[in-house]
């Protein structure tokens, strides 16, 4: 009822009512721990990652506090019809429905008693709101245009009649997700291959509790994997064969989320281990997005190495110690199992054609590539990418990894049955290949050689 009182003087034609001049008082009604905070209109519809977003708070400069985009009607220029007269406003004034806020310099720059001499101020001539929380904001700015930080049009595509947002499409080329997916050919028998890369999933970050306490000797290395519901059984058996810090992306859905949930809380082993982050990326699309979750995976550990696996590998007791005393800043390659048996000291071996083995590597390492979906090259254009960043492989006797049985996937069925599917993977793969020979010129010719012999 206080806050209610805070607003409720402020006469307002805008149809949400008071309600529409709540964000005015955010600065009082949200935590004084809170310093930052992005504030959305409930029809916004997202489409890409709002982290993207968040990020944009470091680009703020000086007595920047306000993140908005500029209005795209002609509402504030006043010329809609004859006598309207709307409140003032710098240009075209700015929309309220996206607003970054900086609320710990908001509060020291007094906010609340900056908006609320502008609004008694211009209420005595303009007597009401026409469009609420929009038009003070918009007379503060006016007044105050150090306070915002203009926001590129495409964080707030306004879609109402008469309005400019057709320029957001056409001029920005950021406007991800749209402007990709519209230079995909719909009728190319593989699109439904290259649209999964511009998906965009949900990804809940850290889905139970996680802790990780730094190693002294900057030696740490964590497990890196990905799993489906069905593998989750083989959760326990890693966590017992593995000390160390884990890092998972889960591919679940919003039920089998909770499912999870359930059954991680009903196990003591799972329970007992904080240093294991779980990173739900939710349900999208019709193919397993193997490459991404293992970036999802890779991008959230905490320590300098990690250890790129697969979930139905069973590490062997003592494999987290043993590489924490053998960390290397180089990937290791595809084993000469003959040496292996007898080998005591680590050796080096070249890269091979279609060889994808288990590596530890720098947090800095390349991110998988994400065309790769389902079954097929995922891990192996990783390590091609690696040999051509001039990584050293390197194996380590003494240190093994076994491989639990299951059922097979539903991606490698696919694969199996389904023609158009190799033959989609057969172009994926020739795509990539000629993107790595941009890339990396004449050293990258060893990699389309080695594939016409294999």
């Amino acid at each position: 009822m206080l806050i209610w009182s805070e607003v409720s003087w402020i006469p307002n034609k805008h149809y949400s009512g008071i309600y529409g001049l709540m964000k005015l008082v955010l600065t009082k009604t949200l935590p004084a721990s809170l310093e930052r905070v992005i504030v959305l209109d409930t029809d916004i519809t997202f489409a890409t990652d709002i982290a993207e977003l968040w990020a944009v708070f470091h680009k703020f400069k000086g007595q920047q506090v306000l993140g908005l985009v500029e209005n795209q009607s002609d509402w504030y220029l006043g010329n809609l019809w004859k006598n309207h007269r709307p409140w003032p406003a710098l240009g075209r004034g700015y929309n309220t429905g996206v607003i970054l806020l900086l609320l710990d310099k908001l509060r020291k720059m007094k906010w609340e008693q900056m908006w609320r001499l502008t609004a008694e101020r211009e209420l005595m001539g303009m007597l009401s709101t026409s469009l609420a929380d929009q038009d003070i904001f918009n007379a503060v700015i006016k007044q105050n245009p150090f306070l915002v930080y203009q926001l590129p049009c495409f964080w707030n595509v306004q879609l109402s009649d008469h309005t400019r947002s057709e320029q957001c499409y056409r001029d920005v080329s950021d406007l991800k997700l749209q402007k990709q997916l519209s230079e995909l050919d719909e009728d190319d028998l593989c699109y439904e291959f290259r649209r999964e890369r511009f998906t965009v999933h949900r990804t809940h970050l850290y889905f139970l509790h996680y802790e990780y306490e730094p190693v002294a000797d900057n030696t740490d290395v964590t497990l890196v994997a990905q799993l489906s519901m069905d593998r989750l059984q083989m959760l326990e058996a890693i966590c017992k064969h593995w000390e160390g810090p884990i890092s998972l992306a889960l591919y679940l859905s919003d039920a089998e989320a909770q499912q999870f949930l359930r059954y991680a809380q009903g196990s003591e082993v799972l329970m007992s281990r904080h240093n294991v982050g779980y990173h739900i990326v939710y349900k999208e699309g019709q193919f397993y997005p193997v490459n991404l979750l293992r970036n999802v995976a890779m991008k959230h550990i905490s320590t300098p190495y990690m250890f790129l696996s697969d979930i139905d590998f069973l590490p062997m007791y003592g494999l987290y110690e043993y590489l924490r005393y053998h960390v290397w800043t180089k990937g290791h390659a595809p084993t000469n199992f003959a040496k292996w048996r007898t080998a005591t000291t680590p050796y080096r071996v070249e890269w091979e054609a279609d060889f994808e083995p288990y590596v530890v590597v720098r947090r800095d390492c390349p991110e998988y590539d994400r065309r790769f979906v389902g079954f097929g090259w995922n891990k192996v254009a990783h390590i091609m990418e690696l040999d051509a960043q001039e990584y050293e492989f390197t194996v380590l006797p003494n240190a093994y990894m076994i491989h639990m049985p299951h059922a097979p996937s539903f991606d490698i069925t696919k694969f199996r049955s389904n023609k158009q599917y190799r033959i989609c993977l057969k172009t994926l793969k020739e795509e990539f290949q000629q993107d790595m020979s941009r890339r990396y010129g004449f050293a990258a010719l060893k990699y389309l050689t080695a594939e016409n012999n294999s």
